[in-house]
């Protein structure tokens, strides 16, 4: 009886998630949640879960822009120096939303990058093989 029980739940979950996922559009994360996320690494206990989604995503979102920069080409958005600390990039993070307005409604990952763009811009290089296609616009 358990093991149809456990069949049953198991069958009508698979069935459920497709339906569900066509059901829900993915929603980029907005500043505004992740702002308040980080705000508790800093002014609390940083093994909170929020304070622990918001390190996991930036560590996300700096591996992606490692990743894509280093294997396909992609043009860097920023350049981070050796040595900067997670609570640092946090902190620019939390400064960059409350000195520039109008950011707290974008998606973070994008607030994120600018906010990387703005304090860590790469130096450009003395020659491109691409000629004059640079890194994306700054915001």
């Amino acid at each position: 009886m358990k093991k149809l029980t456990l069949l049953l739940i198991a069958v009508s979950l698979f069935v459920a998630s497709p339906v569900m996922a066509e059901e829900q559009q993915a929603e980029l994360e907005t500043t505004y949640y992740l702002l308040n996320a980080c705000m508790d690494v800093v002014y609390q206990d940083d093994t909170l879960t929020t304070s622990v989604y918001c390190r996991a995503f930036i560590k996300g979102a700096i591996n992606t822009h490692k990743y894509y920069t280093s294997n396909y080409n992609f043009p860097k958005q920023y350049c981070l120096p050796k040595g900067l600390t997670e609570r640092e990039i946090i902190g620019i993070f939390i400064k960059f939303v409350q000195v520039v307005p109008g950011v707290i409604d974008n998606p973070a990952l994008a607030t994120l990058h600018d906010a990387l763009n703005n304090a860590f811009t790469c130096a450009e290089p003395e020659s491109s093989k691409y000629g004059s296609i640079g890194a994306f616009p700054r915001y």
